[in-house]
């Protein structure tokens, strides 16, 4: 992963934070919209192939605050500033600010999961998920890398908060379990999850990244009649949707969905 700050990207502040966008809106008639939401610390250009994937669509992939434009934690809702909650509130103002109520597909990656996963705009048609958790306790190797990236960056650049807010992971070594499960059971419309197949404990430095999306969390998306799991490959892990199979699942499903959004302009 790389932390990507990019001053290229348009910038949307809303009452839930600044976010940052790439991507495609065509001017000339209603079209079908593909919201796709970038994890924590995403690789440089990571979605950006969704723009020229789908090019008969309105096609904005978000980075959310902290990942690209500046994290602005001061004015939330919360005692330290912007939550979750704030920041679900913000994108959704965001998004409707660029395709109004077009028929939108909701696409997210990790960590933006917990962000997409809230919204609630009646334009939502679908949503197709990759390696969303519910609990960030357990998060073993991205609590590793969040601690030897602050260990490593110098104080004030807005990640303390961020990592803080988002997961519980303190710049003095203290960690608290964030706990997001109810965002699983509160999807209102069709939803496709991609996972990775591998849930065992990770070996440390080195070594490639199991699944993110726990049992527990698989068995309260499973719970919820509006998800379809689907776990993809042998001794896949938290990357199963960057490339091969599980990419062309996602992008198949979301080729699916945005056909069916068509239908609604």
């Amino acid at each position: 992963m790389v932390y990507l700050r990019r001053m290229d990207l348009l910038h949307i502040r809303t009452s839930g934070g600044v976010f940052g966008f790439v991507g495609q809106v065509h001017g000339d008639r209603r079209r079908p919209a593909l919201l796709a939401v970038n994890g924590a610390f995403p690789a440089k250009g990571y979605l950006h192939d969704l723009v020229a994937a789908f090019p008969g669509a309105n096609v904005l992939v978000a980075y959310t605050p902290g990942m690209g434009p500046p994290w602005s934690a001061p004015g939330g809702s919360g005692a330290g500033g912007l939550t979750v909650p704030d920041m679900t509130r913000g994108l959704g103002e965001a998004v409707q600010r660029l395709v109004g109520d077009d028929p939108l597909v909701v696409f997210a990656a990790s960590t933006g999961n917990l962000m997409a996963l809230g919204l609630t705009l009646p334009a939502i048609v679908r949503f197709v998920a990759a390696e969303p958790f519910f609990r960030t306790a357990g998060l073993a190797p991205f609590i590793a890398f969040a601690r030897r990236y602050l260990a490593d960056s110098p104080p004030g650049t807005g990640q303390e908060a961020y990592l803080a807010t988002l997961f519980g992971i303190h710049a003095d070594g203290r960690l608290d379990d964030r706990d997001y499960s109810h965002l699983a059971g509160g999807i209102r419309v069709p939803a496709d999850v991609i996972v990775g197949s591998r849930l065992d404990a990770w070996d440390g430095e080195g070594t490639p990244w199991p699944s993110l999306t726990s049992a527990e969390d698989r068995g309260r998306l499973q719970a919820n009649p509006n998800v379809t799991l689907h776990v993809v490959g042998e001794g896949t892990g938290h990357d199963v949707a960057v490339a091969g199979a599980g990419k062309a699942l996602a992008h198949r499903l979301l080729h699916r969905a945005l056909l069916d959004a068509a239908e609604r302009c």
